[in-house]
């Protein structure tokens, strides 16, 4: 935590005898820190992380990610993360398993329960076959060159071309699927399927414009192999040591700016 008070009296002057004016100037300029500070927390989140972006964003700007208290009749500005996941992001995760860790798989509204009485969940899998995406493989896939298997599969059964009725008119949902028995694809892309939307407006040409996502399914149950849905875990992205360092040079400026001018 920062404080002003503290960064003001480590400097051998004493808050309490600074001019009340100068007092009111400081009360104002941390209220805007405070919320530059957030501003540029996002920043550095949207331009260090690529797949867990969204998330992390997300946590900091809920309701509750900027709060004002009053301590001792000074502002207290706290700026936090918000969630599980975006704190997860933050401050690492060991392993785990998805199966038991993250109740809203097996354990959530979209689980179903099988004849036999057993939990299970059906997983999509979301893939993108350009290079930029935020959607990035890990661990065995990326060792696979997953991404060029995917490229590859995708041109193989007919799948670049956006999918439209005689008249021009793109066809929604799914429009192509890639067989599950398929011997010339890689097992984690058999039964991809494409599924498209329409967007709106016209190309050039006249036809219907439209958008288009590739999706592969996994069902987990509560018969999955042990180790088939083990998370590696989370590295730490360690942000917010870079906030606080942030935040604290430009406390510095305001302070000696102030204190400057009395």
């Amino acid at each position: 935590m920062l404080s002003l008070k503290t960064k003001i009296e480590d400097l051998g002057v004493t808050f309490n005898d600074i001019d009340s004016s100068v007092i009111n100037s400081f009360r104002t300029s941390m209220a805007g820190l405070a919320k530059t500070a957030q501003a540029e927390w996002v920043r550095i989140a949207q331009s260090r992380l690529t797949t867990s972006r969204e998330d992390y964003v997300n946590g900091l700007q809920q309701s509750q990610s900027f709060k004002i208290h009053k301590v001792g009749g000074e502002s207290v500005y706290e700026i936090s993360l918000v969630g599980d996941m975006p704190n997860n992001i933050e401050f690492g995760m060991p392993a785990f398993d998805m199966k038991s860790v993250r109740p809203g798989w097996l354990g959530g509204a979209k689980a179903k329960t099988s004849k036999d009485g057993h939990s299970y969940v059906t997983i999509p899998f979301r893939h993108s076959t350009t290079s930029g995406a935020r959607i990035q493989y890990s661990g065995k896939a990326l060792s696979d060159n997953l991404k060029q298997e995917l490229q590859s599969a995708v041109k193989k059964y007919g799948m670049n071309d956006m999918v439209r009725s005689s008249s021009g008119k793109v066809i929604q949902g799914p429009v192509k699927r890639i067989p599950s028995n398929a011997p010339d694809v890689h097992s984690y892309l058999k039964g991809l399927t494409k599924i498209q939307k329409a967007i709106g407006g016209k190309t050039k040409s006249g036809k219907g414009r439209g958008s288009s996502q590739f999706f592969t399914w996994r069902v987990m149950s509560e018969k999955s192999h042990a180790g088939s849905w083990l998370h590696p875990g989370l590295t730490a992205k360690n942000i917010l040591k870079e906030v606080e360092t942030w935040t604290g040079r430009e406390m510095d400026k305001i302070i000696d700016s102030m204190l400057g001018a009395r």
